[in-house]
């Protein structure tokens, strides 16, 4: 039993001892809450009590409609359609130089008319202008005869000629020529184109001593056209194609590019 009151006797005395701890019997400032805690820190007045901190609220969100879609009676914004007219029309300006390049680089061929009265040089002016862009003309005219012509002037027909040249044979004239090709001198008899006036009156009077009386000297040359075009080979090589079939009597000759 003397162990037992041993313990009990110190229990009363640790709960006396921790008694008076609690109430500062010895010498201890008792703690009676947060008043007494504030007034017991150094230069309370400097405190603060601040609020409680609460997040930053977050940034409104801003939604868009959809633009509401027009009625087909909607009034038409004529600035913009002009606008895009105008852009229209810059693009098609743009490519418009395009085929005018691509004539430029491709091989280029030269062709020359000669022989052209002033009718088929505007004929042909007129149809290589139609041709479009790419083509260069060049146009001389000659005011003085560049041969002379001995023949028997047209007989009309065909049978008027060949009855012709029958007579010239029976005179002994065998180096002549009955003229074809559509025109003021179709079923005409040639005898004879010279460059010099002169060999062509040499002719006239031999064939005057063999009895031709209706033969003739026509000068040749003067008053006519030459025409000189440049282009685009391939282009430049189906428009002569067509024009020396047009162009008849017109003489067609390559030059240098």
């Amino acid at each position: 039993m003397a162990p037992l009151r041993v313990a009990v006797i110190i229990l009363i005395f640790a709960n006396l001892l921790a008694l008076a701890l609690w109430k500062g019997w010895l010498g201890g400032a008792a703690s009676y809450g947060e008043p007494e805690r504030l007034s017991n820190q150094l230069n309370p007045e400097r405190l603060r009590l601040m609020t409680e901190a609460r997040p930053p609220a977050p940034p409104p969100v801003v939604t868009r409609s959809a633009p509401a879609a027009e009625p087909d009676d909607a009034p038409v914004d004529e600035k913009a359609e002009k606008q895009a007219e105008k852009k229209d029309d810059e693009k098609a300006a743009d490519k418009a130089p395009e085929k005018a390049v691509a004539d430029a680089v491709a091989p280029q061929a030269c062709v020359v008319f000669a022989g052209l009265s002033v009718d088929q040089a505007r004929e042909l002016t007129a149809r290589i202008a139609k041709a479009g862009t790419g083509f260069k003309l060049s146009e001389t005219r000659s005011d003085a005869p560049s041969s002379w012509w001995v023949n028997i002037p047209a007989q009309g027909s065909r049978e008027g000629a060949d009855k012709k040249a029958a007579e010239l044979r029976r005179l002994g004239v065998d180096d002549l020529f009955i003229m074809q090709d559509p025109g003021p001198n179709q079923f005409a008899v040639s005898l004879g184109l010279y460059k010099s006036e002169a060999a062509a009156t040499r002719l006239l009077e031999a064939l005057k001593d063999k009895g031709v009386r209706s033969a003739q000297i026509t000068a040749r040359g003067a008053g006519v056209t030459r025409i000189e075009v440049r282009g685009p080979g391939d282009s430049l090589a189906t428009l002569a194609s067509d024009l020396s079939e047009r162009l008849r009597g017109a003489s067609r000759l390559e030059c240098s590019p």
